[in-house]
């Protein structure tokens, strides 16, 4: 069912929020981050609801990354948390969701295996697969 499964998510992304605000630090991450900066937008995927019709899609720029997810300074609100589309340089293309939120900075939690993230983002940085070993 699409409602309990957006509901999950939801709640989900709430937890990992709460978990960040609340003890998370570099040493609590599973996958290395990578500093550096490159343009993303961020979209909600087409055929989800939406309570904001009017800020369904974001640019901004990653400040890091990693397998798992990545920290991006945005260019505006976006209200969105689930259901995501992050598109990195024009290159790369990741589900996401988002997991927390201060100010302009915003915090986006990869949906799709690390593996498969890695080995995509080595199109825009030839040494992003050292953030996997």
């Amino acid at each position: 069912m699409i409602i309990a499964e957006d509901i999950k998510k939801m709640l989900q992304a709430l937890e990992a929020e709460n978990n960040h605000k609340h003890g998370g630090s570099i040493q609590d991450r599973i996958f290395p981050r990578r500093d550096g900066l490159w343009q993303a937008t961020i979209r909600a995927e087409e055929g989800h609801a939406s309570l904001h019709e009017a800020e369904r899609e974001v640019s901004g720029m990653i400040k890091d990354i990693s397998a798992n997810g990545a920290r991006i300074d945005v260019d505006g609100s976006f209200f969105e948390k689930n259901n995501l589309l992050l598109t990195i340089s024009g290159q790369c293309i990741f589900r996401c969701d988002l997991v927390w939120r201060r100010g302009n900075k915003i915090g986006l939690q990869f949906s799709e295996d690390p593996k498969k993230v890695i080995k995509e983002l080595e199109k825009i940085s030839p040494k992003i697969e050292s953030i996997h070993n």
